[in-house]
Parts: C-alpha cells; structure tokens; sequence
C-alpha cells in the first residue's frame, strides 16, 4: 500500500488504459458511486462521468456531496451528475437512498424504466474504537459491509440484472492491519 508497491505492480495490470481511451463512451448508462465526494470514490465518479455516464454521487454530507458534484460537472461538462445524500451505516438511510434514485431516474430524468449499469459500493468507516451506529450497528461494519455494500447490493440487484449490470465493491487495505 505504497507508491513503490503500486510502480511494482502497476505493470503488471491490464485494461486500465483501455479504460482510459478516449473512445470508449459510457453515454445512455448509469452508475452509482457511494463515498464519492473524496478519494476513490470522487475520481470513480469523475472517471464514469466524463465518459458519458448518467453519475449519482451518493454522500453523506450535502456540502461536501454538492462540492463534489459541481466540481465533477465543471471538469468532465457532463449536467447528468446527481447527488443523493445517505449515511450508508443506517439501515432507514440506505432503504430511503433506493427510493430517492428509483424516483429521480424514472420521474425526474423522464426514464421509461429504472437503469443501473454499475453500483460502487466505495464508501466506508474505518474507526480507531468500536462506535456503534444511531441504529445500534458498529459503525465500520454497517458501512463496509452490512448496509453499505449488502442491503444496498439486495435492492440494486433486480435493477442490475435488468440493465446486465455489475456491482463493484470497493474495500480497504486498513482491514490488513488486524488479524
């Protein structure tokens, strides 16, 4: 998990500048992006938007959330960035963000049906000591695991199946660090 690390492995990935290339378009899909105001999940969502993609950040703050998205649209021209806001450790508020994307792509965004082509299950807590959720759920595992990326995969996967889709879950080098 350093930057030698990453020189020495890097060459031996494959694909990722074809990802890269300019011809490839992502225009009429969807993706959803949790955690992506800032780090992977920021430039996941810059990647997929400049490439075309309809983009829904989902965060949980509405400031940073919002400086996300303006920042995404100012640098890719893509307008189909969209923020839903969602603490992905709450049970109520992973239930309520399926809701509010079913609602914003079919009634907003005048779709015939819901889409999703990729969900990207990035957004995590890793604490120094054990805190539990306002629900009661340990905050790192609600986030990573149980609310996060499994509730929110269960609702998705319909959608995911419908459109061919694929659910791509981003996980942590921190977990390494503990038996």
């Amino acid at each position: 998990f350093t930057q030698t690390g990453y020189a020495k492995h890097v060459k031996e990935q494959k694909g990722y500048d074809d990802l890269l290339a300019k011809e490839i378009s992502l225009e009429g899909k969807v993706y959803m992006v949790t955690g992506a105001n800032s780090g992977v999940g920021f430039e996941v969502a810059q990647l997929v938007a400049r490439k075309g993609a309809a983009t829904y950040l989902v965060c949980r703050n509405a400031k940073r959330g919002e400086q996300a998205r303006q920042a995404i649209v100012e640098a890719t021209g893509n307008e189909d960035v969209f923020l839903l806001l969602a603490d992905v450790s709450l049970e109520a508020d992973v239930r309520n963000l399926w809701v509010q994307f079913e609602s914003h792509s079919t009634e907003v965004r005048g779709l015939a049906a819901l889409r999703l082509d990729a969900l990207v299950t990035n957004a995590g807590a890793l604490l120094n000591e054990r805190t539990l959720s306002a629900e009661g759920v340990e905050i790192t595992f609600a986030s990573h695991l149980l609310f996060g990326t499994y509730l929110l995969g269960k609702l998705a996967i319909p959608t995911l199946e419908a459109t061919d889709g694929r659910m791509v879950v981003v996980s942590s080098g921190g977990m390494y660090n503990t038996k």
